[in-house]
């Protein structure tokens, strides 16, 4: 019967949701209904989406949010998921909360932060590689910065040795690299660079002459104690003694690639907007890393799901701060699929995503979008014969989004499900409000001393 159809408007719907329902049911993503057809399950092939990357677009207000916590919710329901949630602003904390949580709440560890939070992340600064050092101590321009950059290498990679042979672990002395995530100490990297910064060496006639590196680190010795000693980078430069320990990684790979529970999100509202996209790229190299050297019949699929992509992964005009994420992540993009790894890209500006990270995500979830750059990167990736589809973009109302992408037999537009718990990022009813609700004077007092100790908690 459904061969004799005529395969438009509602029709075309009901053969795609027909089509959906022969998917496996472990395999079953239930987004919503077809605007056309209400009664029909529009229903997306869950290995698909994840396993290719995915992206989520659409304008501020659009739906992303609930979108996000939508896909959250039905992937709680599978016995094991496996999901790390980059949260940006704090708008996903609700899904931790409650009786029966779909998340587990993490945050980056602010300027006030209480010692016995559980719930605090650190990234101590010997994960970063030699990149990411650089990136966030150096300045390119200075005429010193090779200099700086060499001596830098060569001390942590004399301290790690150190600390390896210290530790008793005289097989990895041999064999590490200075990219190595190993501990070490960092006030005896500072005590280094000072002494190469004032160095003397005999020179001739028995007098002392400037060493060679004399006056040349000063920029960047002033540079590491300015950053170690402010608060903001207290999750860097001042962990707890605990976090130097060398099982503190094996730790930190069990809470964040482990299974119990297996959905996870990271609060990254309080990290300086100047270190976001190293902190962020740190992050998400760790965990790749991590599951790039675990065996391959012991590894589970992971899924990162970036929210305001375009912080951090940039189009163009990239610093070297957001260098450093943009390898992170297009690595991620090029290879992760290899080993188990997976993105879901978020942004309400897919005109700023670096391209090299979008052409990688084979399915798309497209909300409403009102820039006509941000509309053409979604018509570039449909056919020609969609072109009435991709005109809708910005007359699509809240909740609606065309779906296209190998996870479903054809682009549509889709009405996706409320989510149950709702994340914090509903638009305030402005008139209503100001009709109804009077400031509370105590509330900003309160905010003020937030802001004065850089901490919401």
């Amino acid at each position: 019967e459904s061969l004799c159809w005529v395969i438009d408007g509602s029709n075309l719907q009901r053969l795609m949701g027909l089509l959906a329902s022969q998917l496996e049911p472990e395999k079953r993503l239930r987004l919503g209904t077809f605007v056309a057809d209400p009664s029909a399950e529009a229903v997306a092939d869950g290995d698909r989406l994840f396993q290719r990357h995915a992206a989520l677009l659409g304008s501020t207000g659009s739906g992303k949010s609930w979108a996000v916590a939508l896909i959250l919710e039905r992937a709680k329901s599978l016995a094991h998921p496996n999901l790390v949630v980059f949260d940006m602003h704090g708008e996903y904390t609700p899904l931790t909360e409650g009786d029966a949580p779909i998340a587990r709440a993490f945050h980056i560890a602010g300027p006030g932060q209480a010692p016995d939070d559980e719930h605090a992340l650190y990234l101590p600064w010997w994960l970063l590689n030699q990149e990411e050092m650089q990136a966030l101590l150096l300045d390119r321009s200075e005429e010193n910065a090779p200099n700086q950059a060499a001596r830098l290498s060569h001390h942590v990679r004399a301290l790690k040795h150190e600390r390896l042979v210290a530790d008793g672990k005289t097989e990895l002395a041999a064999r590490f690299t200075v990219d190595s995530p190993v501990p070490y100490d960092l006030t005896g990297l500072v005590r280094l660079l000072s002494a190469d910064d004032a160095e003397m060496v005999p020179g001739a006639a028995g007098r002392e002459k400037q060493g060679p590196f004399f006056g040349r680190l000063t920029r960047l010795v002033s540079r590491m104690e300015a950053r170690i000693s402010d608060r903001r980078y207290g999750f860097m430069f001042s962990p707890p003694t605990t976090h130097l320990a060398y099982d503190w990684l094996h730790d930190f790979a069990k809470r964040l690639l482990g299974t119990a529970p297996g959905i996870k999100v990271i609060d990254f509202s309080e990290v300086p907007s100047d270190v976001l996209p190293i902190v962020v790229g740190v992050m998400a190299r760790v965990l790749y890393e991590i599951h790039f050297w675990t065996t391959e019949d012991k590894r589970t699929p992971v899924t990162l799901v970036c929210d305001e992509a375009h912080l951090y992964l940039p189009a163009g005009n990239a610093g070297a701060a957001d260098l450093r994420a943009l390898d992170s992540f297009e690595r991620i993009a090029k290879e992760g699929r290899k080993y188990g790894i997976s993105l879901l890209v978020i942004s309400q500006r897919p005109s700023d995503v670096s391209r090299t990270v979008l052409s990688q995500c084979n399915n798309f979830i497209a909300l409403r979008l009102t820039n006509d750059q941000d509309q053409a990167v979604v018509k570039r990736l449909m056919p020609d014969s969609m072109d009435g589809l991709t005109a809708a973009l910005p007359l699509l109302d809240v909740g609606e989004a065309l779906l296209l992408g190998d996870a479903i037999i054809l682009p549509t537009r889709i009405r996706l499900d409320a989510p149950k718990v709702k994340p914090t990022s509903a638009t305030k009813n402005f008139w209503t409000d100001w009709n109804s609700a009077s400031v509370e004077e105590e509330a900003l007092v309160a905010a003020v001393e937030a802001m004065r100790t850089q901490s919401r908690r």
